[in-house]
């Protein structure tokens, strides 16, 4: 499978997936929208990928949203499942590291919404100036209003980029949990994606999945569907692996993403 406007690759169980259109700041025209759910379906799909690195090519930017100039089309008499562009909106299991290289404005912001980990590099910012140009800001702010406090999110999508907030307030905000030197980024972004390639995918999968899927119900419902997602794991062969892995002080086998 191959990708005019993305990159894929995967080393050591870990995949690097890349917005490759830097002379247009990685915007999203149609041939990217209709790569991007393939991408996340490979990767999902992937045997030999544990976990994910996004990021854009080159150092202006992450993603700037949809190219003015050359829009996707999205079809308006459809629900919202015509915009599939992120892992959480592909239903990805697998745990995704978004590393904002740059800028990330507009509907770019949905990669950041959606990544399970952000981390930034020293000179991104982050602007929504949707309402600036007449587009309502809708999808981005629900879903960052899930990740950090109401008052920092309308204030972004109603400035309308009148502002922009630099990586060091998206930090103190908790849009990102940590800012690196721009020349380090991708190398802490490998850094924390090694950590977590040596543990089960089947668990990383249910602990991904407990924690979104508790975003959708109340407190209650929400730690029985954990609970039921731990009772599923109890048949999983890495459950049995991790101790005996750590009683023989050896390290563990784990089964490969889809096998059982």
């Amino acid at each position: 499978m191959s990708f005019t406007t993305l990159e894929y690759s995967v080393t050591d169980g870990i995949a690097r997936i890349v917005l490759n259109r830097p002379d247009r700041l990685n915007a999203i025209n149609q041939a990217m929208s209709l790569e991007l759910p393939r991408v996340w379906q490979r990767f999902e799909t992937d045997p030999e990928a544990r976990v994910a690195i996004f990021t854009g090519a080159g150092q202006r930017a992450l993603c700037t949203g949809a190219d003015l100039l050359e829009p996707p089309e999205t079809d308006t008499a459809q629900s919202i499942d015509s915009i599939r562009w992120t892992p959480l909106q592909n239903q990805v299991s697998k745990p995704v590291i978004c590393a904002v290289n740059g800028m990330a404005v507009g509907g770019g912001l949905h990669f950041v919404a959606d990544a399970d980990i952000v981390i930034a590099a020293d000179n991104a910012w982050f602007s929504d100036p949707h309402v600036a140009v007449g587009f309502v800001s809708g999808l981005e702010p629900v879903m960052l209003a899930r990740r950090i406090p109401l008052g920092h999110v309308l204030r972004m999508a109603l400035m309308g980029g009148a502002e922009r907030v630099s990586a060091v307030l998206a930090e103190r905000m908790g849009l990102v949990s940590e800012v690196v030197p721009a020349d380090g980024l991708q190398a802490r972004a490998l850094e924390l994606a090694s950590a977590i390639a040596r543990h089960s995918p089947a668990a990383l999968a249910r602990t991904k999945q407990a924690i979104w899927q508790s975003l959708d119900k109340g407190l209650q419902a929400s730690l029985e569907n954990a609970w039921q997602l731990i009772i599923g794991h109890t048949q999983h062969p890495d459950f049995s692996e991790g101790p005996r892995a750590f009683a023989e002080k050896r390290p563990p086998q784990w089964k490969k993403p889809g096998q059982k």
